[in-house]
This record gives C-alpha cells, sequence and structure tokens, in this order.
C-alpha cells in the first residue's frame, strides 16, 4: 500500500461533490428593513416589502432586515432528503458576520451563521410542495443573499463520515503504531471497493453501499470498541451576554443557538446539550415563548441540560461576596422554577479568574462541583492539575475538573484549552493527551460547540461523535453525557484517591490584568450600586419591623440589573462602546431606584422617631448600616431658612459642626459618635442661638491642631509636607512617632505608563509597562477649600498632556485617614495611571481583601509564580503591615493594585482602545485613602475603615412624630449587633420565601470565634441556612440573642422569626 492517507482525501473529494445534487437555486426575495422582533411584527409592519435579487447587496453596520421567499419542491427531489443551504458571503465564525433565523412555513427552524449553513426541510421531499421561506438578518458589513435547494445523498455522506474520522486518527498516530497500521489497511481496503468511474451512476450507489457494510463489519465492529479512555461530550454554546455585540443582539443570538440545538436534536437523538446563565432563559422566555417551551420540553426528556448555577458568567474578581451569593441564589432558583432542576455545577469557562472565597460559597450554595478552561490561558506558568479539590481560604473542598480540550500536538508547544470544542479526532485525543491526572482517571470531558458569539454544535460535530462512540482505536470513546453526569461518575472515581491534588487558595489567571482596571466608571457604578442595594435591604428590614414596607419586588429587579452587569465582558471593561453606553443608562436606573428606597426607608424611620423635645426644633436622624458602632462624618442639606445650624445630642451636647459646599449648595457636615451597629441615633437640630457657627474659617493653625496650607498639612495624627509639585515628601505619624515614606522617596506621585499589551488591549496589562513612566507633575494650581473644625481639603489641579486631574487631600481632625478624593477629566488611549505610595515597612507579603475575607501574596518576584502576579485585584483594600505596625492602601471604586519592595500602587485608568476606543475617556470621580495605623491591620482596624470609605452615614431630617398611632422609636436603636470585631454583619434583609429576616455575616480575621448576636426585639426562632436560604439547624434563643462558633473565614447565614 502507497500514499493511503492521500488517495483516500482525494476519494473524499469525490464524494464530497457527490453529497448535494440536484440543486435548484432561488435567487429572487422579498426584503423589508427594519428590526422586527418576530415574523408576526414584521408582517404588520405597514413599511412595504421590496425585491431583492442575489448579486445584490445589503446590510452596514449593525443592519436589521428580513428576507421571505417561496418556492415549489422541484421534481428531482421527490422522496429524497431535501435540504437548503443558505450563503451571504460571510464565512466562519465572527462577531460581525450575518446572522439569521430561519422560520419555514412561518414557524422557527434554525439559526444559520457561517457555521450553520444547511438545514434539513425532509426527509422525504414530496414534489409541488410549497415552502415559504422567511429569515430575520442582521450583519455589521455589507453581504449578499444566495439560497439553494437540494437533495442529500445520505449514503455518500455516511461514507463521507466512515472515513474522515479514522483517518485524522491514524495521521496523529505514530508511523509505526498498530491502531494506525489496522486504520490505513481498512481505509484502502473501502477504498478498493468503490466505483467512481461514473459518480452518480447506479453502480456508484452501489459500491457507496457496500463500502458502508464493509466499514461497519470489518472496521466498526471488528476492530472498534475500545474503552480504555472515555471522552464525556455534552454539546454546549458559549454565548457572551455582551461582548463585540450588544445585550440585544445577545438575545437574537440566544434565540437563534437554542432554535439550532432544537432542530439538531431532531436528526440526532443521542445528542445531549448543556447550557448555562438563566438570563439567556429569561431572554428567550420573553422574546420567543414557543420556542422556550420547546426547550423545556427537552429538559423534561433529559436531553438538555439547564446548569450552571449563576445567573449568568460572572466576573469573580470585581463582584463583592453579596454580589456571588446573588448570582448563585438568583440562577438556581430560575432554573428550580422554570425546569425543576436542582444545580451542582459552577459552569466558569470563559471568567478572568477565582477568587478563594468561592469554594465556601459555592459549598454553602449546595454546589459540588466547579469547572473551567480559563486557567489553562496563563501567561507564565501552567496550573500542574487538572482533577484536583480546591480549597478556599476558610478551608472548604471543592471537586474541580478543568476542560482540557485541544488539537493533538505532535509536539506539545502550548497548554491553551478551549471551552468552544469541536468535535473531531483531533481535539477528543488532544484532550487526552493534555489532561494531568491520568493516573486517577481515565475520562475527560469535552464542551463541544461554537460558541462566543453562540451557533452550538454543527451537524459534521455530531456525525464525527457517532463514530468516535464506537471506541476507535487510537483515539479516546467518545460518550454523550451530560455535564452532571460526567461529575457524578467523576467524584466516584477520584473520591478516597490518595493520588488525588489539592489546590490551596484562589485561582489567578496569569492574564487579563487589565480588567481590573478598564471602563473605570463601569466598576465604579457597580461598587455604589451592591453597597447601595445592601443599605436598602437593611433598612427596609428595619422598617417592615415596625409596620413599613419591604419592596422586595422592585430591590430583585435592581439586583438583577446589577447582577446582569457583572457579566465578563461588561464590567472586566473589555467590550464595544454600545454595550457601556446601554450599561450606563442601566445604572442609572439602578442607582435612582435605590436612592428612591434608600429615601423612603430614612424618611418612615425617621418619621417614627419620638423627639425628646419636639419645641426644640427638628430631628436628624444619623442611620449606620455597618455592622459596627461608628464615630464618623455624616452631612445633610441645611433646612430651608436655617443660616446657622446647630446640632445637639439627647444629653444637650453641641456637635461639631462645619457648612461645606456640594455641587455649589450648602451642607452640614458634622462628626457624630456611638452611631450604634445596624441603627441610628437622633439629634435635635436648630437654629443656633450664639455666635456665626456655620462660617468658613481660614487656612490657620486651630485650637483643635489643624493646620491646612499649599505646603503643610498637620492634624493630632499627621504631619505631612508637600513639595512643588503636590507630592508627598514627608508623612510622619505623630501617634506612632514614625516616618510613613521610605527614605527620600515622596508619596501620591501619580505615574503614567506606556500601555500597549501583545495581544488585548482593553484585557491586559503586560509586565514591560514599567519600563517607559512619567509622572502627573505639571501643576497648575494648589488652593486651600477648606480648614474647619471637621476636616481640611487642599485642592492639587495637575495636567498630564491633554487631560486634566483634581485631586483634594483631605485631613479629618477626628480620623486618622488620609483621603485623596479626585476628579478627572481623561482624554488620552493607552495610557495607565496609577498612585504610588513608597512606604517604610518590612514585609515580603501583603494582605488583600477579597469577598467575605483576605489574601496574602508576596511583594518579591523570587518565583515565576510570584512575577505572574505583577498586578493583583483586591476590593476595598490592600495593607502592608510588619510587626507593631503597617498602611492599608483604601478605596472606593479600585481593584488593581502592585505591592513590591514597600511601593504601594493602586491603579486608577487604563484607557485602552480595543475593542472600545472611548473606554475611559471622560470624567471619572473616585476617592483612595492612605492609613498608616499601629500594629497589624487586624488590630489596627483596617476592615471597618475601609468599610467606612465605601459605605456613608445616611440621614434624614423630620419635625416631630410622624408616627400616626403606629410603633413609635426611641432615639436611640441597634437591629442587630455582634460582639466580635472580627465578625462583619454583611446583609440583613427579607427572605426570599417568607416573613423571616435572613442575617449574613462573616469572619474575618482568620479567627475562630465564639458569638453573641443580639437582636433588638425579642426572637422566636433562629435558625441558620444556607446562602440560598434553606434551612439547616435550630439555634437555642434567649429574648432577642443567640449565639454560635464561627471558624476562620467562615460565612455563616441565619433565618430569625421575630415574636410578634
Amino acid at each position: 500500500m502507497f500514499f493511503v492517507m492521500e488517495r483516500t482525501r482525494k476519494v473524499m473529494e469525490e464524494l464530497m461533490r457527490q453529497m448535494f445534487l440536484d440543486a435548484a437555486e432561488i435567487r429572487s426575495f422579498q426584503m423589508k428593513a427594519g428590526h422586527f422582533q418576530t415574523l408576526k411584527d414584521a408582517e404588520q409592519d405597514p413599511s412595504p416589502w421590496q425585491d431583492y435579487q442575489t448579486g445584490g447587496s445589503w446590510g452596514g453596520r449593525g443592519v436589521h432586515a428580513w428576507f421571505r421567499t417561496a418556492f415549489q419542491m422541484p421534481e428531482p427531489l421527490d422522496g429524497r432528503t431535501a435540504v437548503i443551504r443558505i450563503q451571504t458571503g460571510g464565512s466562519g465564525w465572527g462577531a460581525g458576520n450575518p446572522q439569521l433565523l430561519l422560520y419555514v412555513n412561518g414557524e422557527i427552524v434554525q439559526g444559520v451563521d457561517g457555521n450553520h449553513k444547511e438545514v434539513i426541510l425532509d426527509h422525504s421531499a414530496v414534489k409541488g410542495t410549497t415552502v415559504q421561506i422567511d429569515l430575520s438578518a442582521y450583519t455589521d458589513g455589507m453581504d449578499d443573499l444566495k439560497l439553494t435547494v437540494a437533495a442529500l445523498e445520505e449514503n455518500v455522506k455516511d461514507l463521507w463520515f466512515d472515513l474522515s474520522v479514522p483517518l485524522e486518527i491514524a495521521d496523529r498516530l505514530d508511523e509505526n503504531d498498530k491502531n494506525r497500521v489496522d486504520i490505513l489497511n481498512a481505509l484502502n481496503d473501502t477504498v478498493n471497493l468503490l466505483d467512481l468511474r461514473k459518480p452518480g451512476s447506479s453502480d456508484f450507489y452501489q459500491s457507496v453501499e457496500r463500502a458502508l457494510k464493509f466499514m461497519e463489519s470489518e472496521f466498526y465492529e471488528k476492530k472498534c470498541g475500545q474503552e480504555d479512555v472515555v471522552a464525556t461530550c455534552v454539546g454546549h454554546t458559549h454565548i457572551d451576554v455582551a461582548w463585540l455585540w450588544t445585550l440585544a443582539q445577545t438575545r437574537e443570538k440566544t434565540a437563534r443557538s437554542f432554535s439550532t440545538v432544537l432542530k439538531l436534536m431532531k436528526e440526532y437523538p443521542e445528542y445531549l446539550f448543556m447550557s448555562s446563565q438563566p438570563q439567556l432563559y429569561q431572554f428567550l422566555k420573553e422574546d420567543h415563548p414557543e420556542v422556550y417551551e420547546k426547550v423545556k420540553e427537552r429538559v423534561r426528556e433529559g436531553r438538555w441540560e439547564p446548569e450552571g448555577a449563576m445567573w449568568l458568567e460572572a466576573d469573580c474578581n470585581l463582584t463583592s461576596g453579596e454580589s456571588l451569593v446573588r448570582q448563585i441564589l438568583f440562577g438556581t432558583r430560575f432554573f428550580k422554577r422554570e425546569f425543576g432542576v436542582t444545580n451542582e455545577i459552577l459552569w466558569l469557562p470563559d471568567v478572568f479568574g477565582y477568587s478563594a472565597a468561592l469554594p465556601q460559597i459555592m459549598k454553602k450554595s449546595g454546589i459540588r462541583y466547579f469547572t473551567t478552561t480559563k486557567i489553562a490561558w496563563n501567561q507564565f506558568n501552567k496550573v500542574p492539575y487538572d482533577t484536583f479539590m480546591w480549597k478556599g481560604i476558610d478551608g472548604s473542598e471543592i471537586l474541580t475538573h478543568f476542560v482540557t480540550t485541544c488539537d493533538y500536538q505532535k509536539e506539545i508547544k502550548s497548554h491553551f484549552t478551549t471551552y468552544n470544542g469541536y468535535l473531531n479526532p483531533s481535539q477528543v485525543m488532544g484532550a487526552w493527551q493534555r489532561y494531568q491526572q491520568k493516573e486517577i482517571n481515565n475520562d475527560v470531558l469535552i464542551s463541544f460547540g461554537h460558541g462566543d458569539g453562540g451557533g452550538g454544535p454543527t451537524i459534521d460535530m455530531l456525525e464525527n461523535g457517532r463514530r468516535m462512540a464506537k471506541g476507535i482505536p487510537g483515539c479516546p470513546k467518545v460518550e454523550m453525557g451530560t455535564a452532571r453526569d460526567y461529575f457524578h461518575k467523576l467524584e466516584k472515581t477520584v473520591s478516597g484517591n490518595r493520588h488525588l491534588p489539592k489546590w490551596v487558595g484562589e485561582l489567578y489567571l496569569e492574564y487579563h490584568r487589565g480588567t481590573y482596571t478598564s471602563m473605570a466608571k463601569n466598576k465604579r457604578f457597580n461598587r455604589k450600586s451592591e453597597l447601595l442595594y445592601q443599605d436598602v435591604e437593611m433598612l427596609s428590614s428595619l422598617c417592615s419591623a415596625f409596620g413599613g414596607e419591604y419592596p422586595q419586588d422592585r430591590i430583585n429587579r435592581g439586583w438583577e440589573k446589577i447582577l446582569l452587569n457583572q457579566f465578563h465582558d461588561i464590567i472586566p471593561g473589555s467590550a464595544i462602546y454600545e454595550v457601556y453606553q446601554d450599561s450606563h443608562r442601566q445604572y442609572e436606573k439602578i442607582l435612582a431606584n435605590g436612592r428612591e428606597l434608600l429615601h423612603a426607608s430614612l424618611q418612615f424611620l425617621a418619621g417614627h422617631i419620638r423627639p425628646k423635645d419636639p419645641q426644640k426644633g427638628l430631628t436628624l436622624a444619623v442611620f449606620n448600616t455597618l455592622s459596627f458602632p461608628r464615630d464618623d462624618m455624616a452631612s445633610f442639606a441645611l433646612p430651608e431658612g436655617m443660616k446657622n445650624p446647630e446640632i445637639r445630642d439627647e444629653d444637650e451636647a453641641v456637635v461639631p459642626l462645619q457648612i461645606i459646599k456640594d455641587a455649589n449648595v450648602d451642607r452640614a457636615l458634622v462628626y457624630v459618635k456611638n452611631i450604634p451597629a445596624k441603627g441610628y441615633r437622633a439629634f435635635q437640630v436648630r437654629e443656633a442661638s450664639g455666635s456665626d457657627t456655620g462660617k468658613k474659617e481660614k487656612a490657620v493653625l486651630h485650637d483643635d491642631g489643624m493646620t491646612i496650607t499649599k505646603n503643610r498639612m498637620e492634624n493630632s495624627f499627621f504631619r505631612l509636607e508637600l513639595d512643588e509639585k503636590g507630592t508627598i515628601v514627608s508623612l510622619f505619624d505623630k501617634k506612632n512617632e514614625r516616618q510613613v515614606l521610605q527614605g527620600k522617596e515622596r508619596g501620591n506621585v501619580i505615574q503614567a505608563f506606556e500601555d500597549r499589551p501583545m495581544s488585548f488591549d482593553n484585557w491586559d496589562i503586560d509586565i514591560y509597562y514599567q519600563e517607559k513612566m512619567w509622572e502627573v507633575d505639571d501643576v497648575q494650581g494648589m488652593e486651600v477649600l477648606e480648614a474647619g473644625p471637621i476636616r481640611g481639603r487642599l485642592r492639587i489641579t495637575k495636567k498630564f498632556l491633554d487631560s486634566t486631574i483634581v485631586q483634594d487631600m483631605i485631613l479629618y481632625r477626628d480620623i486618622p485617614r488620609i483621603d485623596f478624593q479626585t476628579h478627572v477629566d481623561w482624554k488620552e488611549d493607552r495610557i495607565l495611571l496609577k498612585a504610588a505610595f513608597p512606604v517604610d515597612v518590612h514585609s515580603d507579603k501583603a494582605t488583600y481583601e477579597i469577598q467575605f475575607g483576605n489574601v496574602e501574596r508576596p511583594t518579591h518576584w523570587n518565583t515565576s509564580w510570584d512575577t505572574a502576579r505583577f498586578e493583583v485585584c483586591a476590593q476595598k483594600w490592600a495593607d502592608l503591615s510588619e510587626d507593631g505596625y503597617g498602611v492599608s492602601l483604601l478605596n472606593d471604586c479600585k481593584y488593581g493594585h502592585d505591592i513590591r519592595d514597600g511601593n504601594m500602587r493602586l491603579t486608577l485608568l487604563k484607557s485602552g482602545m480595543d475593542p472600545n476606543p472611548k473606554a475611559d475617556r471622560g470624567e471619572h470621580e473616585f476617592t483612595y485613602s492612605l492609613y498608616p495605623h499601629a500594629e497589624s491591620w487586624r488590630e489596627g482596624g483596617t476592615v471597618p475603615m475601609a468599610y467606612r470609605l465605601n459605605v456613608p452615614l445616611h440621614t434624614a431630617i423630620c419635625r416631630g412624630d410622624s408616627s400616626n398611632g403606629s410603633e413609635v422609636l426611641p432615639g436611640s436603636l441597634s437591629m442587630i449587633k455582634a460582639d466580635c470585631p472580627n465578625v462583619m454583619i454583611d446583609t440583613v434583609k427579607k427572605a426570599e420565601d417568607s416573613g423571616a429576616i435572613v442575617v449574613r455575616m462573616y469572619e474575618c480575621y482568620n479567627r475562630r470565634s465564639k458569638v453573641n448576636l443580639t437582636f433588638f426585639k425579642d426572637l422566636e426562632e433562629v435558625t441558620e441556612c444556607d446562602l440560598m436560604e434553606k434551612p439547616l439547624t435550630k439555634i437555642p434563643v434567649k429574648g432577642g440573642s443567640f449565639s454560635f462558633e464561627i471558624r476562620p473565614y467562615e460565612i455563616r447565614t441565619f433565618l430569625l422569626k421575630v415574636k410578634k
């Protein structure tokens, strides 16, 4: 035998030419431009249909159109399998390619795109039958439309795949491999049976049948059947909820992709399909309820697997702990409500890194397994495991498996894998080749189907799968299965195996580090929205205890939009400009709704507080939604007509007050003490009877020891000296009697770096960015704005190229924190902006806040794993501490950090250009703070200080008691409090399915503690529950208190039933 592979391929070329015959081209269509959601909408639209001929042109940027035509089934197709082939000029996957939804005789059939061009109309066509074709089309370019109806020769197709699959396996085996020899022998003998003298003749078709029978009996039955290695394959289509397309296009992609799945399920009864993201199902339910009902039917049959847990595949670096809980809560409840399915897998194939808090969140949400592929994209290091136990910060462990799908490599050059598997021999063999735990498991998981922009599996993938399911030697045996069944089998296989590895801590992605910073506005919107809605829930819960409303539907609708915008290409900043136009409009509504609900709660509660002396003025209620008592600042608008307000507490002590300007409106800034945890305290507001206490003070040394000038700022905590560049040349900690900065280094240096990553502009920061740096030091002005009894403010204005940075440095009389309140009008591209503080603290590790806790990371580059973490993500704070002293860097909406050799830097802006050329251009508002402290971040109070920066005290003013006979509130109240400073009560809300109050807290010091929790009313019953609010254990209660033990970094959730 000579050149068997080459000869077989030539024969297959002829078979391909004989696969579609008696084609009839349809060139005439009617076209209607416009975006109509359904065929009915298009038909009811009064605008006329226009003639369109193949060879013409249609389209443009984001263009929708409808095409329709009708034809009589041609006589040559009578009794044969009729297919239509639709071509537009586009080929392969592409975000801008034309994509269509096909209707046949008024019903949705399937999606059509560069990967799905052929559609089977009828396996036994009837000549003369009228076929009505309607196409809902979308494109981002200029295209044509060509439609052909032809007969599919199914025997020819079957033989083509019978030859193709073993041929591709043999091509990847070593020349002397016995499996390769057997395959080539079979192929050679089969090809010898074919009569290609007159393709299309009866002799040809008879020879095709002989060849099919020979391959089946002599190869597939006799030579196949190996089961030593298995590839469990599940159909899948990854649909990015927004990326290179808008949410509106995602809705259409969902309808097209899911329709294609349903169509192919009719053709291939073995086909099983898995899809995550309830948000997509919700879109389909709203837009195409008839298709949604067909999906539900397939779910009932067990062929469609709604799995994945989260509402959508959310970013896991930037979202808060409570947001991650809500992602799973909303997601699992939807799948349970709509399909009766209980999720077990967190399916996040394309997310840019995975927080060490996730194992506990999963475990306490009933999620047993985790899977991804993205870690295989690491830039420096290959994670050594693909099947392992993942251990989180609290010790929770989750069985984790990485999808290892990739092309087979005779010479391994890459460890990259994909969640968009192409079900063919190369990727099935590659998945096993790439898999690293072969000694404990012989089964790999492959999710196959075109994705990112949807589409899903194709006919050729399913045909390939049929052949590989026969156990062809040299290739893993393909078994169609669900993701859940795969994990159940995997768990049984590896459970108790001493060789099952364990990964401890975060799954840091060594890639896409710029997503911690890109699209800074969205990150600010997200942080503010998360915290606002948690405040609303807590205050609404307090209102409901006194007969007020708990607006659960409005709160949950707001949360749904917050969760939507946490998709892993929206909040990271890696989507197109139009996505952020939509997102910003949504955030404006989210925040407006939240503020309205907040205002209603504050007014209700303030109106029920009985003033100590109603004749002595107005009542100012100051609300603290955090879990610890606060001494802090609060502000409120001056009551109408009041010029010189005076604030007094219940003991008639005068509260420090300062009049400030906020958007050119006078407000009162007060420093109030002892505001109870998760509660409020009332004060009296009246016109001052003495001197003009509301006037601004000059920039001089005050009796309380505060100085604010252009080159010096000082209070009882710090003495700062500034140079002509507005940077800090000396920062002396007066309480701890030490210099904070290193040697002659300067603090709050704004640094600009050239940011031109190798591959993904808005995603990446590459390590070489540090090679080129400019200091932002073009000072336009320095001005003392405030020097009052509560705070002092120095404004420094700088220019950088065409951009302006206005920064207010703020010192407080009573708060040991330095704030840098910043407004940036940014006009630059591909410039990375950081704020640097080189501090004199000795430590080879820094601590960073993550969801429900914190992690330590090295401050050196000893290993490639350390070096790869040159940019890391933190939530509200990062800290560098030595024994006895430390410095924390706090922020109100930033995430990217790097700390090395004592230099603490916060990443402020990134300003990439692809795929959004306007990414960070525009105006930005943010605050970061420096917080030097004694002892470590635990004893130094970093956690509460970061919360204080992020969550303001809320205020409401009312005149007298407006309770109208309902329960009157005392002048001070704590709704709920814990007696341990290391326990943060993070969430107080109404239960989803009852009137109980959900209280969720976490331990943040890595400290085991006995906790006593006190509620402000007697409790009838306390039940511990999981994060999904599923009851677990009854807790003994005494009056309004109950006790329990909390483990390091543990999350605990309780359902509280209040006595009537």
